[in-house]
């Protein structure tokens, strides 16, 4: 999951004299990479928050990146540099398949973890291979559970609910909000880069 800041300052160069046309490619460098950050700092402290319950407030702050645009290099990026795949499904929306019969999708029994991962004991093949079961409820559902308590008290706890196809919501705008913030962004980062790089060259 990535966001690409590109400049678009093409056609100041022709309005320019040869000693501003040597500025452009520093200024514009880092009017991107002012620009990612930017972007990075929306996604972090707002974007992301406000789309899921967090656990952790340094997980965000971990997870995205910024890779620095150079003057050979006009492009910089905010990514995600742990490759999460969930994360793109909750940015992109859509109909998750399984690989294979059925897709596991955790009921609330689950506890996750601070990161907002499912522990891996928890996981369903870790559970179908200990105390947890394929069953079918009632209703026709078939799920996977375990056993709690014991005795007159023991009674089933539905883990995950077996489906073929599950529809992912689209929750988390991190495209939208990221082109936004660096649209509006590198205009004023590049004038102010622009005007620095004159200065300093002088």
């Amino acid at each position: 999951m990535q966001i690409k800041v590109t400049s678009n300052v093409g056609p100041l160069t022709k309005a320019l004299d040869a000693f501003g046309k040597k500025q452009i490619p520093f200024a514009t460098s880092m009017a991107l990479n002012d620009a990612a950050f930017a972007v990075r700092k929306e996604i972090v402290e707002r974007t992301y928050p406000a789309s899921f319950t967090v656990r952790n407030q340094r997980f965000a702050r971990a997870m995205f990146r910024v890779g620095k645009a150079t003057k050979r290099n006009l492009v910089s990026t905010v990514s995600d540099v742990l490759g999460r795949d969930y994360m793109v499904n909750q940015a992109e929306g859509g109909t998750k398949l399984p690989r294979g019969r059925h897709i596991a999708i955790p009921t609330r029994q689950v506890k996750r973890t601070r990161t907002g991962k499912v522990p891996r004991a928890k996981q369903p093949r870790n559970l179908l291979g200990g105390k947890g079961y394929r069953t079918t409820l009632k209703s026709g559902q078939p799920v996977i559970a375990e056993n709690v308590g014991r005795g007159a008290a023991k009674r089933q706890r539905v883990l995950y609910i077996l489906e073929q196809s599950a529809r992912i919501p689209k929750r988390f705008p991190f495209y939208e909000r990221g082109r936004a913030v660096a649209q509006r962004s590198f205009g004023r980062a590049f004038d102010k880069r622009f005007r620095q790089a004159r200065l300093t060259a002088r």
